[in-house]
């Protein structure tokens, strides 16, 4: 096999609220900053223009004040229009978050709608955070551990306020998310200032977490002016009237973005079971080495997949015996309607290669191929029967778990021809069936993966 030369960064992009923010890609020509908005100052509402290219495309309004106690409360809303795979579609997101005194999250809620609707509210509790989740017409809690108090993105302003921000140095500052209900340290270099318009010193600051980074561009007072993301995505500081003034016609298409060019493509992918890549503008250390399904040598990556008939014959497990037959927030393998479904399914099935087959069968026939933005859930899908290959693999790995069959979730990239000769973000299943992890796709329908997955990042959106 020749190898291909993929000539521009990789990109995962998992669009979820304001967030789709993949790396290594150039970035984008701004317009000026606002100068109106600035001459405001910093108030107690803040708008900001949401664009992808030179496509403005929503806009987010954020609201702050004190409460009696000196803690502050703050109040977010986003609303923007995006596509994927041609298909348009508008997603609101909002929040409230109690911050104490010292900008220490208290208590938050949260909502997410678009095609799939997540909402919840939670509190920190001690060393955990507690979250009870609405998602797929069900309501569940979940405890995150976390190692010190925590804030919201939505407070960040109020920790870098009386902060002096010296270009080159470096802090951390711990973050909860909880569209992922996740907790990580969000990671900030300061790079530089520059003069704005209405002549107050502005501060760049590059913000980096689970891998993926932003610019941000802060006034004084620690706001932001302009943020830059990868794929073309900004937010800029704007009027309320400017902010709102959203361009017709057609949303950009996060999946075209996103695309990784290929020099030369391939005939009949879906049959391969053997590539050879040869990458450029990324690091190689990004890309897992993992033989002998995926092995990394400097810049080339070869990717061999098993036979079906080559896999041994291993027994299923006892469910919740392993983390990978244990439920998570997005993947509720113990959820009644899931392990019925999963018993359903794979019956008698003798042992996981058979199950596995049984799985990615019924999956690939009953959810319908439907682009989706949004954090996706097993439950959610079991009943909707809709979404691209982020649910296809959320519902899999939940049945998967239900039964014993050890499954996980894998990222990255794969090859298609049907939006044009490119590599495109795609996730899929790993299951061990006994020899190690056989990668398998039932958004295609493969029982194991063809060869032009090429895997970025193991685990979940929060990993991702």
């Amino acid at each position: 096999m020749r190898p291909l030369v993929i000539v521009e960064a990789l990109a995962v992009a998992a669009f979820v609220g304001l967030a789709a923010l993949a790396v290594l890609t150039p970035e984008p020509e701004v317009s000026h900053i606002d100068a109106a908005a600035l001459a405001a100052g910093p108030t107690d509402e803040r708008w900001q223009g949401i664009f992808v290219g030179d496509k403005h495309v929503g806009y987010s309004v954020t609201r702050e004040a004190a409460t009696a106690d000196g803690g502050r409360v703050f109040a977010e809303q986003s609303v923007f229009r995006i596509a994927a795979m041609g298909a348009a579609q508008e997603v609101v997101t909002a929040g409230n978050a109690v911050t104490d005194a010292q900008g220490h999250l208290r208590t938050f809620d949260f909502l997410l709608s678009g095609p799939t609707r997540l909402s919840g509210r939670g509190e920190v509790r001690g060393d955990s955070v507690h979250v009870e989740i609405d998602a797929g017409g069900e309501s569940r809690a979940i405890d995150v551990p976390i190692t010190e108090p925590p804030t919201l993105s939505v407070a960040l302003p109020a920790q870098l306020r009386g902060r002096t921000l010296t270009p080159g140095e470096r802090f951390t500052i711990p973050i909860f998310d909880p569209i992922l209900m996740a907790s990580s340290q969000r990671e900030v270099v300061v790079e530089s200032t520059e003069v704005l318009p209405n002549g107050e010193v502005g501060t760049w600051l590059r913000l980096a977490v689970a891998g993926s980074e932003v610019r941000r561009l802060v006034d004084a007072s620690g706001e932001t002016v302009r943020e830059e993301g990868a794929l073309g995505l900004r937010t800029e500081r704007m009027t309320r009237e400017a902010a709102m003034q959203v361009d017709d016609g057609d949303a950009p298409d996060l999946v075209s973005i996103s695309a990784v060019p290929v020099a030369e493509g391939f005939t009949d992918s879906r049959s391969l079971v053997h590539v050879s890549l040869r990458v450029s503008g990324i690091e190689p250390e990004r890309i897992p080495d993992e033989p002998p399904l995926q092995d990394r040598e400097g810049d080339q990556v070869t990717v061999s997949v098993p036979l079906w008939a080559e896999l041994p014959s291993v027994p299923l497990i006892a469910p919740g015996s392993t983390e990978e037959t244990s439920p998570s927030p997005t993947l509720p393998s113990t959820h009644p309607e899931i392990i019925a479904k999963a018993r359903e399914v794979v019956g008698d099935a003798p042992d996981r290669k058979e199950a596995a087959k049984r799985l990615t069968d019924f999956v690939f026939s009953y959810v319908a191929k439907v682009p989706a933005i949004g954090v996706p859930d097993g439950l959610t899908v079991l009943r909707t029967a809709r979404g691209d290959c982020n649910e296809h693999t959320a519902l899999y790995v939940s049945l998967a778990r239900a039964v014993g069959l050890p499954a996980r979730i894998a990222a990255g990239l794969v090859y298609s021809d049907r939006l044009g000769e490119a590599f495109y973000y795609h996730a899929w299943p790993e299951v061990d069936l006994g020899g190690g992890w056989v990668p398998v796709d039932p958004t295609f329908g493969e029982h194991v993966a063809d060869a032009t997955h090429l895997k970025l990042v193991t685990g979940d959106l929060a990993q991702q």
